[in-house]
This record gives C-alpha cells, structure tokens and sequence, in this order.
C-alpha cells in the first residue's frame, strides 16, 4: 500500500492524540482518520488504545473507562511516511473538525521495513 516507497531511513511520524469518544460525524474519529491516512496513500498508519493517561482534560484510568466513561478512553494514531506527506495530510480538511486535541509530528528512524508475501 506504500506505492513502492522505500520507507528504510529517516522519515517522520505523525501522532494524533484523541479520546474514544471523539467523532466526526457518526463515525469514530479515530476510524474516520485510518481511513483518510489510507485514501491519502500513507505508508502505514495504527490505531493505539490506551489503558491510562492524563493532560488537559484530568486524568483517567482503565477502570474510570470501563465502568463510568468509555468515551474517554485516550486514543493515538500513529502514521510514519517522509515528512512532506504527513504535512500534506496536515493541510487536509480533517484538521479543521479536529475537537480540542494534540498532533505532533517528529522524526523516526525506519529500521526494517518488509511487506508481506502472502
């Protein structure tokens, strides 16, 4: 899905930070931002689920989640492609519905990068 893109090297990681709860429209935010990624031929992007975390809004735990508010569950995607991509998906118009959240965008050092065969 990479378009042939050797990713190996150095390259950027974009890094979104939501809550479960977030949507854009009807859908889950973070879903609807999987999608887009993918639509805008990202190299790879992931969805990670957190059990704690805390910031702006408070603090949160797995078992606040889970028994009171599921819908404050911290949520990250992650997207790793060259830096000028990930500003390009920046620049799209999903940033303007983005609720109160952060996004940083940083350097990585791609190690191993293989599709698979099958």
């Amino acid at each position: 899905m990479n378009g042939g893109l050797d990713l190996e090297g150095e390259r950027s990681m974009l890094r979104v930070y939501l809550l479960d709860g977030d949507r854009f429209g009807r859908r889950p935010l973070a879903d609807y931002l999987l999608e887009e990624a993918r639509k805008a031929g990202l190299a790879g992007a992931t969805v990670l689920r957190g059990t704690s975390g805390f910031g702006r809004h408070g603090f949160e735990t797995i078992l606040d989640v889970l028994e009171f508010r599921p819908q404050f569950q911290p949520v990250v995607i992650e997207m790793v492609d060259r830096r000028d991509r990930l500003e390009a998906f920046l620049r799209s118009s999903w940033t303007e519905d983005l609720p109160d959240r952060m996004v940083t965008l940083e350097r990585a050092q791609v190690e191993l990068y293989q599709a698979r065969t099958s």
